[in-house]
């Protein structure tokens, strides 16, 4: 039994991400009817310009720009970028194949300096320019891998002492947040790289314009970000990238009517009404950090990083591996890749429900370890809490079970379509009817578990679901 053993934890049939975005021989897509071909010497056909489809993009940008600033959406950080990538978009757009990853990354160091004024982008230029050094240097990977430890180590330390007290306390979160996962999934792809990778895509992959107005982040997959670059017509990729962004916006404007207008207080709750209440619209406050996912993903996709889904319909999930595949996917596949895969391969003498059972358990327990490291990076303390631990090891819990019966099913088999001659199926009531019970199931225990691992502590939880249990 090798690494991809067809589990259920993984992805669906589907080419992995790291591998879905290859040109197709010839350099790109065929070029569309009555299009005017523009392009310089040695460009891909993907790159190939058209007045028409750029200037309904650039409106489509105007106007989701437009409803962000409406709307409030978010801070200054995110207006300010978004005027930064409405300015870039254009020069992008024309300069020649060559350019297009130094104006990338130029506006994205601009916006870093915008953001975050003079003394923290210095700073975080500094010390990136380390790291980045580092992680190429002409020594062996262990050391350094190794190096690389010892450095976070030394930063990690330094950072609540007075060993760096004149830098601004902004650094570390910017630092973090473009390394803290990043650097991992760079470092993977170093040590299994079949050649040198080019200097400016190891800075332009962690110089990620969203980034700066979005501390929590996506962690973007190295290879896909590489191989989604022009694999597909640009205005094909900056359509969808603001199909995205949009999105993104709706989501984010929803969280800001649910967290102002209908979020009550875990005091508040007293009686099955208003826990309901509090369960339901505590676990929707989430559509703010996939609100933040979209709309970073989706800038990045105007400047022709073609990159799939960040989440898919989380909300109906039917169980809880098909939870975990929804969520936050580009954390799933951190974790498949980079945990998963390993783990189970390494196990490959063992029977396949004890692999599967051992690799999803390692699994959850480095998931919980690395949030509560994200969480130091991004707030200054550790995030090991009691409630913590009981929500990823009871989540892992049913997520193993899962696995379990997903594996003795096998995958699904597609249903035949129908011949020409014969008439469509009746429509399976009986189906729709179990889909149901299992999405409304699966929403129940998420948001029950999500109230959890937002309590202060277990104690304080089982008193709130006594106040709510309690007839009024």
């Amino acid at each position: 039994m090798g690494p991809n053993v067809g589990n259920p934890i993984t992805s669906r049939a589907s080419t992995s991400p790291h591998r879905q975005y290859t040109l197709p021989e010839g350099g790109g897509s065929p070029r569309p009817a009555g299009w005017i071909e523009r392009l310089y010497a040695d460009e891909p056909a993907n790159c190939r310009r058209a007045l028409v489809p750029f200037l309904r993009n650039l409106l489509y940008f105007g106007l989701v720009f437009a409803v962000c600033r409406q709307y409030q959406t978010e801070g200054r950080a995110f207006q300010v970028l978004m005027q930064v990538a409405g300015v870039a978009f254009p020069v992008h757009y024309l300069a020649p194949y060559r350019w297009k990853k130094a104006i990338f990354l130029g506006a994205s160091i601009a916006g870093l300096f915008l953001v975050f004024g003079m003394d923290c982008g210095a700073a975080v230029m500094g010390l990136s320019a380390l790291m980045i050094g580092v992680s190429r240097l002409p020594i062996s990977w262990n050391l350094r891998a190794g190096t690389l430890a010892a450095v976070g180590v030394f930063l990690a330390c330094g950072r609540p002492a007075a060993l760096f007290e004149r830098m601004p306390s902004t650094v570390w979160p910017v630092l973090g947040s473009m390394f803290m996962f990043r650097l991992l999934i760079y470092m993977y792809e170093l040590k299994h790289a079949k050649k040198p990778e080019k200097l400016i895509d190891a800075v332009g992959y962690f110089f990620l314009l969203p980034n700066y107005c979005f501390m929590l982040f996506p962690v973007v997959d190295y290879r896909t970000w590489q191989r989604g670059y022009f694999s597909a017509d640009v205005h094909d990729v900056q359509r969808r990238g603001l199909e995205m962004t949009f999105r993104g916006a709706v989501q984010l404007i929803l969280y800001r009517i649910i967290d102002q207008e209908l979020l009550i207080q875990s005091s508040d709750v007293n009686g099955p009404l208003s826990l309901l209440s509090f369960l339901v619209f505590n676990y929707l406050v989430y559509l703010q950090v996939s609100g933040q996912f979209h709309v970073a993903c989706g800038m990045l996709h105007m400047f022709g990083y073609q990159l799939p889904d960040t989440h898919h319909r989380y909300l109906l999930a039917t169980g809880f591996t098909d939870y975990w595949r929804r969520i936050n996917i580009y954390w799933k596949d951190f974790m498949v890749r980079l945990v998963f895969n390993p783990v189970v391969f390494r196990l490959k003498r063992w029977p396949q429900p004890a692999a599967l059972a051992a690799a999803t358990a390692v699994v959850f327990f480095v998931t919980w370890l690395l949030h509560g490291y994200q969480s130091f990076w991004l707030r200054g303390t550790w995030g090991f809490t009691g409630p913590d631990a009981v929500f990823w090891t009871v989540l892992g819990g049913l997520v193993m079970v899962n696995v379990q019966l997903d594996a003795r099913k096998g995958p699904a088999r597609p249903k035949p379509r129908p011949k020409a001659d014969e008439p469509p199926p009746a429509f399976d009531y009986k189906a729709l009817a179990v889909r149901s019970l299992k999405t409304a199931a699966t929403f129940a225990t998420i948001t029950l578990l999500w109230s959890l691992w937002n309590s202060p502590s277990v104690p304080a939880w089982f008193e709130l679901l006594g106040r709510g249990l309690r007839a009024s």
